[in-house]
């Protein structure tokens, strides 16, 4: 047993193996969620650009007072 906490290098080893077993569980689902998302990005951009669109027309300038 050492004096010094963590001094034996045991404590980098857990976190190295916590930090892999836990990127090994979330790849699948975030895989997954990343490519379902996408395509429904995909299909909202195509549902937007879809729309009818109306011509700006910009606002006279100066405006007009209320109170004169």
């Amino acid at each position: 047993m050492s004096s010094v906490p963590g001094g034996s290098g045991e404590n980098i080893v857990y976190t190295l193996l916590c930090a892999s077993n836990l990127s090994f569980l979330l790849f699948p689902q975030t895989y997954s969620t990343v490519n379902t998302d996408s395509a429904r990005f995909n299909d909202r951009v195509a549902e937007i650009n879809a729309r009818p669109k109306t011509e700006w027309v910009p606002k006279p300038w100066p405006p007009k007072s209320k109170c004169s």
